[in-house]
């Protein structure tokens, strides 16, 4: 038995496109294709790939845990991934198969981007109704949807793929084989890295909120976003995320984050690398979050507080200050997760010790009264 390695990855990529990984598929012979051991009957068929919950017979699941693993005996699936190392009980080799990878997330990557169908794109070259400026470079091996609008002096990387509707302003640069879902905007002057991947309708580049507030003899005055937006390379982002120019400088994200759904990054923030951020997070202005760290869902990040280096927070959170390298916050306001587990373990006993307070209160009342009254 072996690990699936950098090289494993790569077989199985090459498997995909000359069909070799295909569902369906023995489950001995896709244990072979991962250099993994099979314990079970090699010859059942997969067609599918699907939760150890709701599987069928056909469905190749995968087993992460000691948890999951409780599950396999009520399982209607009988071929699994495993890890190394978990204990599976209830396994009948006669009828059903368990293939032991070193990783069974990492396995099931593979498998799905081996099988997996792939959108449609469009071929290399400029659709007739794209609206291309004379100035701009655009590399013979790109690829420009339909509808398609590119500024002065924009550059477009080589293997790149505009899709439908995408908007590039002028002197915005789009690296090596990135791609651009459906009516993405990238502002004037802003630069996106190499392989990146934007869901639809994000806008990278839109000014920042930048206002000098309203007084009694004025209304409010907009401070002008003369700033731009970096991104690294490998970035990911989800639909609908947008991210602020600066207002001075540059708003910056660095290589191989990646950024859920309808996420929004203010003006002048700066992610570092391999960050995780979930979808409906709100990062105020100025905000610095660390290389490696992971953003929960719907968190509140307040201007110029930041997060730390390998540090997370739970979802939901709201961070006013900052979060030190490598600790984990939760609640509102943010703190240690502990101290917020335990605040609100509190919180829930609340009203059950007030309803006791007062009932303690009422009988001290009423003893006091009868006291007075006696020594009346």
């Amino acid at each position: 038995m072996s690990s699936m390695t950098a090289h494993n990855t790569e077989t199985v990529t090459q498997s995909s496109e000359d069909h070799t990984l295909s569902l369906p598929i023995r489950a001995q012979d896709l244990a072979d294709l991962l250099e993994a051991q099979l314990i079970g009957n090699p010859d059942l068929p997969l067609s599918n790939i699907g939760s150890i919950e709701d599987g069928c017979p056909e469905t190749l699941t995968f087993i992460r845990s000691q948890n999951f693993a409780t599950h396999w005996p009520d399982s209607k699936c009988r071929v699994a991934l495993v890890s190394q190392g978990i204990d599976v009980p209830g396994h009948d080799p006669d009828t059903r198969a368990l293939i032991i990878v070193k990783d069974a997330d990492e396995a099931l990557v593979m498998i799905l981007n081996a099988v997996n169908p792939k959108r449609k794109r469009p071929p290399a070259g400029i659709h007739p109704s794209a609206v291309i400026d004379p100035t701009a470079t655009i590399d013979p091996t790109a690829a420009i949807g339909p509808g398609c609008s590119i500024g002065a002096r924009a550059s477009i990387g080589a293997r790149a793929v505009l899709m439908p509707n995408v908007t590039i302003g002028a002197n915005a640069s789009i690296g090596q084989q990135t791609i651009l879902e459906p009516g993405v905007v990238i502002e004037d002057r802003c630069s996106v890295g190499d392989r990146c991947h934007f869901g639809a309708n994000c806008v990278v580049g839109t000014d920042g909120f930048g206002f000098l507030p309203p007084t009694d003899d004025r209304p409010a005055i907009k401070v002008p976003q003369i700033g731009i937006v970096e991104i690294g390379n490998d970035v990911e982002m989800g639909a609908c995320v947008t991210v602020d120019r600066a207002k001075l400088g540059a708003t910056t994200i660095g290589d191989r984050t990646k950024i859920d759904n309808q996420v929004h990054v203010a003006h002048n923030c700066v992610i570092g690398t391999d960050t995780l951020i979930c979808g409906r997070t709100t990062l105020g202005g100025s905000v610095t979050i660390g290389d490696f760290a992971m953003i929960g869902g719907a968190v509140v990040l307040n201007d110029q507080s930041s997060v730390g280096k390998h540090a997370r927070v739970a979802g939901g959170a709201v961070i006013l200050d900052s979060v030190p390298d490598g600790e984990t916050y939760a609640g509102i306001p943010g703190m240690p997760a502990r101290q917020a587990l335990l605040n609100y373990a509190s919180f829930r006993e609340l009203s059950t010790f007030s309803r006791q307070v007062e009932k303690r209160l009422k009988k001290l009342e009423a003893a006091q009264q009868h006291n007075n009254q006696h020594d009346a």
